[in-house]
């Protein structure tokens, strides 16, 4: 297992500083992209040009635009 990160930036940023444990870089994906479904279904709040960036360590894993929406969000 390794200590993911997950930032979310756009006008502002937020920092994740607990991480998750996850067993691989893809599960890393997934897990971000649930939360970027879970945070446009809770919040009103436009997030369009919001991104989720994704680190283990000093390395940047992923970096996952919260648009175009997925089929499977409209």
């Amino acid at each position: 297992m390794a200590r993911y990160h997950f930032a979310v930036f756009g006008p502002e940023r937020h920092e994740d500083m607990h991480g998750t444990d996850l067993t691989d870089d893809d599960a890393a994906r997934e897990y971000a992209l649930r939360i970027i479904r879970e945070l446009r279904h809770a919040d009103a709040d436009d997030w369009r040009g919001w991104t989720m960036e994704v680190t283990q360590g000093k390395r940047l894993v992923w970096q996952l635009p919260f648009d175009p929406m997925e089929p499977s969000d409209r």
